[in-house]
């Protein structure tokens, strides 16, 4: 018994202190100030907009279950409604990749743009699938006492928050070229 709280530990403890990819971080492509018409700034703006509606929801209710989660594995008492907390932040995740699926990147915009656009969608549709999966991890996680879905919850919201990180930068690049390029 005393092995098997010694392994269940290691687990937690390796699962907590996360695993590194090995791979350094992608450096974003420079993207050269750019001139938008006054529609194609609305159209990006607009998109902009689109994304972060879509990324709001889920990310109040990622943050809520992760905390939950991380109260739980930490040796905390659960909530009686932690099931419900994950699955409203699983249920929410996947309304988020539907809604960013749907999104449609504007044409008028230049090639270098639009392709960054897609990309950091690509990176969000990602990251939000990947929450979803931790959240259903953490469930098997607190039904079973299963290191290896704490392994994988872990694995999953580390990959979330790199693919977000990612999407992040590519859109605030964009935003920021666009934003010095209107005010020369």
């Amino acid at each position: 018994m005393r092995q098997l709280s010694g392994i269940i530990l290691t687990c937690m403890v390796l699962a907590l202190c996360g695993c590194s990819s090995g791979t350094a971080p992608e450096q974003p492509q420079k993207l050269p100030s750019f001139t938008l018409s006054p529609s194609e700034k609305a159209a990006l703006d607009a998109y902009y907009k689109n994304i972060l509606n879509a990324e709001s929801l889920a990310d109040k209710a990622v943050k809520l279950a992760k905390d939950e989660a991380m109260n739980v594995i930490k040796g905390g008492e659960g909530s009686i409604t932690l099931a419900s907390i994950t699955d409203k932040a699983k249920n929410e995740s996947l309304r988020a990749v539907e809604s960013l699926a749907q999104a449609n990147v504007p044409e008028a915009l230049p090639a270098e743009v639009k392709s960054l656009l897609k990309d950091g969608k690509n990176d969000l549709i990602a990251a939000y699938t990947a929450h979803a999966e931790s959240f259903e991890a953490i469930k098997s996680f607190i039904a079973e006492k299963s290191p290896m879905a704490l392994l994988e919850y872990r694995n999953k919201s580390s990959q979330a928050q790199e693919l977000l990180n990612r999407a992040t930068g590519k859109l605030d690049q964009i935003m920021k070229a666009s934003e010095t390029s209107q005010q020369q």
